[in-house]
């Protein structure tokens, strides 16, 4: 088992309890990066909204979202977060070589690859949100890649 970074909607799992924070076994530790924390963040900011990141915690009572909701805030010290500082050169020249290599990567995805790589940790993202762009880039740089 590794440290792996997981997406928004594994982190919601994490979260919500619906997923065990080894991933079945897939993981020793996990981390998440600063734009999927913020694309889930912002997803619940807006309780009204319900959509596929969100469905999961919008049918939790009251009180179970309230408690998702602070968990979430206040992020369990066990979920690592890398420092965009730490991460931003990377992130520019990850992304500068892959669109040259035909595999543009938005800023989340350059984000989780340079993450996975300052970690030397795998990617694990849901079967609801794989980026393939960021599955080749991964792929492409010896970064281990799971869709759960």
């Amino acid at each position: 088992m590794a440290t792996v970074v997981i997406d928004d909607h594994l982190l919601r799992d994490v979260l919500s309890g619906d997923r065990s924070q080894d991933l079945g076994g897939l993981a020793s530790a996990v981390a998440t990066t600063g734009l999927w924390l913020f694309r889930l963040t912002s997803a619940l900011a807006a309780p009204a909204v319900v959509d596929r990141l969100t469905a999961s915690v919008a049918v939790l009572s009251a009180e179970q979202q309230d408690r998702f909701r602070t968990r979430l805030v206040a992020l369990p010290d066990s979920i690592e977060v890398l420092h965009l500082r730490q991460l931003a050169w990377p992130m520019a020249e990850l992304q500068s070589r892959h669109r040259a290599e035909g595999r543009p990567l938005s800023a989340a995805m350059a984000e989780a690859l340079a993450a996975a790589q300052a970690l030397e940790a795998g990617i694990a993202v849901s079967r609801l949100d794989v980026g393939p762009h960021l599955k080749a880039a991964a792929e492409h740089d010896g970064v281990s890649f799971r869709v759960l």
